[in-house]
C-alpha cells in the first residue's frame, strides 16, 4: 500500500471537491448556528463571570481571567498599534518597517 496512490471510485477527480457545498452552519435541532445557540445564554455566562470575579474565595488567575473576559465583552479587546516609517531614496522603493509595541506598564 505504500508508495502507489489507490485509483478506486473514492478517489476525488483532481480539482473537485468531496464536499462542494461545505459542512453546513446549522447545528441546533431547529436549525440554529453556534453562535446563535450561544448567545442565547449570553446573560447566563456573563453572570457566571461576574460570580467568578467577586467570589474572594476563588483563585486569582480565575478572579482576573473572568474580569478580563467581561472588560472585553463589554468594551472589546484593546487595539495593538504599529508604527510605520517609509522612505523612498532611490529608483526602487524602500521600505523601513519597525513595528512597536508599548511596554508593559504603558498597556492600560
Amino acid at each position: 500500500m505504500a508508495g502507489k496512490k489507490h485509483a478506486n471510485s473514492t478517489t476525488w477527480q483532481k480539482g473537485k471537491s468531496g464536499n462542494p457545498g461545505g459542512r453546513s452552519p446549522r447545528v441546533g435541532p431547529n436549525g440554529e448556528t453556534i453562535a446563535q445557540l450561544a448567545r442565547a445564554h449570553t446573560a447566563e455566562a456573563l453572570a457566571t463571570l461576574v460570580e467568578v470575579c467577586n467570589n474572594k474565595g476563588v483563585d486569582p488567575r480565575d478572579r482576573v481571567s473572568a474580569a478580563n473576559a467581561i472588560l472585553d465583552r463589554g468594551w472589546g479587546k484593546p487595539k495593538e498599534s504599529v508604527e510605520l516609517d517609509a522612505s523612498v531614496k532611490t529608483n526602487v522603493p524602500v521600505i523601513n518597517l519597525t513595528v512597536t509595541r508599548p511596554a508593559e506598564d504603558e498597556r492600560a
